[in-house]
């Protein structure tokens, strides 16, 4: 006798039916499940930002959601079906062909891919892969996560390319250059600098690197810079006794630190020309007390019109002269244009000058003025220098 032998017929119909009753019910709770969570899952494919792409085994689309056809411009019905390589730009085919070979051997790989967008115009992508593999590990095709890197790469280039401006500036830079950090530890040598030195000083204490020195330089301007100000000077190294005009700016990095850039150029014959020049203004300007004739210097390319006390005395003028056009209105005006062209002619032809004028706008003493082009190594000359005297009046 079994456990069912107590039921009767009616009995054992009546709890089959509830059973089929309670099946079918738990059958429809199972689908009504189901089709939600594929609903939810379709919704989640959909929305994503990222391009979902899947192909079969050959490599042949199955499914792209609607961000993948909007990263390439094509509806979605447009790529299925179609094999990946149509997509791929060609410089990237051999790198795909390898990857996909990876994935059929069961492996997810991540790497970065060129696309063509329905305009050939390229996208760049970087992709996330992983086989699709069957009960008994057979890869059936592979489901690729595409995020749109294009406006990265675009940084990226416009940061290569400011970067090769900058190199190249470096290069063309006839001066010295360096960076050097808030602790004075250098960052960046030049190669002039590096042979300055006689070594790549990279890592070292720029104090004593670059001036022989065992503590800060006392015209350190590290300070002022860090804070953010441009300072512009001159000085004088005790490494090798040469003047140097120094440029200093602030680099201000990522990370939040700051570092100074110094931008240096040998200025040493320079100040040795003007020591020599202010040696002979001296010189001049004695004489010129003696023999009663006073100096004067214009420099065609800046505008610029020195003159010693005793020129301006002989033209009754004031500290003020200072350009040739202030200058030529303490000439007679009738005088005034052809001292003028005079001048500029002398510079033009790289010739000396000699003229005589009045002074003043009444009928006044007669100056003779005469002048020499000044002769330096370089560009053609510019500078006008010579004297002037009084020969009536």
């Amino acid at each position: 006798m079994t456990g069912y032998d107590k039921f009767s017929r009616a009995q054992l119909i009546q709890m089959v039916a509830a059973l089929k009753h309670e099946k079918n019910i738990l059958v429809m709770t199972q689908g009504v499940a189901l089709r939600e969570s594929e609903e939810r899952y379709r919704r989640m494919i959909e929305t994503a930002n990222e391009g979902i792409w899947e192909f079969d085994a050959k490599g042949n689309t199955r499914f792209v959601n609607t961000r993948m056809g909007i990263l390439l411009d094509y509806h979605a019905d447009e790529m299925v079906g179609r094999p990946l390589f149509d997509f791929v730009a060609a410089d990237d085919k051999d790198d795909c062909r390898e990857k996909l070979a990876q994935l059929r051997k069961g492996s997810k790989v991540q790497f970065e891919l060129r696309l063509l967008g329905k305009d050939n115009g390229p996208v760049w992508t970087i992709v996330n892969a992983s086989p699709v593999l069957d009960r008994e590990g057979h890869c059936t095709g592979s489901v690729w996560m595409l995020t749109d890197i294009g406006d990265r790469k675009r940084v990226e280039a416009a940061l290569e390319k400011s970067e090769a401006y900058s190199r190249a500036m470096i290069r063309a830079f006839d001066g010295l250059t360096y960076v050097c950090s808030a602790a004075h530890r250098i960052e960046f040598l030049n190669e002039r600098f590096k042979e300055r030195i006689g070594h790549d000083a990279t890592g070292e204490l720029c104090y004593q690197a670059l001036h022989n020195l065992n503590e800060v330089c006392p015209w350190c301007v590290n300070a002022r810079v860090l804070a953010g100000e441009s300072v512009r000077w001159e000085v004088k190294s005790p490494l090798d006794n040469r003047w140097y005009h120094v440029s200093n700016t602030p680099i201000y990095h990522a990370d939040g630190t700051v570092s100074k850039q110094a931008m240096i150029t040998d200025i040493t014959d320079r100040k040795k020309a003007e020591e020599r020049l202010a040696q002979l203004k001296t010189i001049l300007e004695q004489a010129g007390d003696l023999a009663h004739f006073g100096t004067w210097a214009w420099d065609s390319a800046t505008g610029l019109f020195t003159t010693s006390e005793k020129w301006r005395q002989l033209h009754g003028a004031g500290p003020g002269v200072n350009t040739l056009a202030a200058a030529l209105l303490l000439v007679h005006p009738e005088d005034r244009a052809a001292v003028g062209e005079a001048l500029r002619q002398a510079v033009a032809a790289s010739a000396p000058v000699r003229l005589e004028y009045r002074v003043g706008s009444e009928e006044g003493g007669r100056i003779l003025m005469s002048g020499e082009l000044v002769r330096q190594p370089g560009p053609k000359p510019t500078t006008l220098c010579g004297v002037a005297h009084k020969i009536t009046g």
